[in-house]
């Protein structure tokens, strides 16, 4: 009989590496979503980076030509920094307020129009990366690159590659975190091979029907999925 928790977290992962391949990125929230509905918060966090290995490392390979290795440098030297600041205060800032504030700045901004003078910060992704990160860790999914890569000059494909480099990076030091405080993954490996599967499938779907959607409606929908999960969040943290 299948474990019902397998099952879930496989349907997730294909769901989850479609919507990422078709539309650049999202799929992280799909991915927790369904990890969480199984498994215990404490469990379901550490086992993202694992979960969406499969579906990061094809992404990049995928869109090897159109990462900007530069973005995803800076990212990754921030988020170190993230993730250590992030494992120090998991058990002291309360759950609700951080979903509050994360769903507060995701709608700040996918939203807010863009500043006519610009504010110049020097190696900005390296914040990116140490906000992100720090984020990621506490609530299993940071939410920040995505929406400050589509305020950018990129193309789609550009997006999706860097999003990729960018957080596969990052889960390979998070899962390193993880398993030096003890947790283990071997005890879920049926879950990470059904994840792993899944999203190897998905992600080579979405690739496949990528290119007929057009920039525009790209954008279009990100918006629309960044802001439902930005509304949810604060719900959830308000009532």
């Amino acid at each position: 009989m299948i474990d019902t928790a397998v099952f879930v977290i496989t349907i997730g992962s294909l769901m989850a590496a479609f919507v990422n391949a078709a539309f650049g990125t999202g799929g992280v929230y799909i991915l927790l979503l369904s990890a969480i509905s199984v498994l215990p918060i404490s469990v379901a966090v550490p086992l993202q980076a694992a979960f969406a290995a499969a579906s990061l490392v094809s992404r990049v390979g995928f869109f090897w030509q159109s990462i900007r290795w530069n973005i995803v440098g800076s990212f990754i030297f921030g988020g170190v920094f993230g993730v250590m600041l992030g494992a120090r205060t998991f058990s002291s800032i309360p759950e609700d307020l951080l979903a509050l504030l994360l769903g507060i700045v995701l709608l700040i901004l996918i939203w807010c129009p863009v500043p006519t003078r610009s504010v110049r910060i020097r190696y900005p992704f390296i914040w990116v990366g140490a906000l992100h990160s720090y984020l990621g860790t506490l609530l299993g999914v940071g939410g920040l690159l995505q929406p400050i890569l589509l305020r950018l000059k990129l193309r789609k494909f550009e997006i999706t590659g860097t999003a990729a480099a960018c957080m596969l990076a990052l889960d390979v030091v998070k899962a390193v975190g993880y398993t030096s405080v003890g947790f283990s993954y071997l005890e879920y490996l049926p879950h990470i091979i059904g994840a792993t599967l899944a999203g190897v499938i998905g992600t080579w779907a979405g690739k496949r029907i990528a290119h007929r959607i057009s920039e525009q409606m790209f954008h279009k929908t990100f918006k629309v999925f960044v802001s439902i999960v930005a509304f949810r969040l604060i719900v959830t943290a308000w009532f």
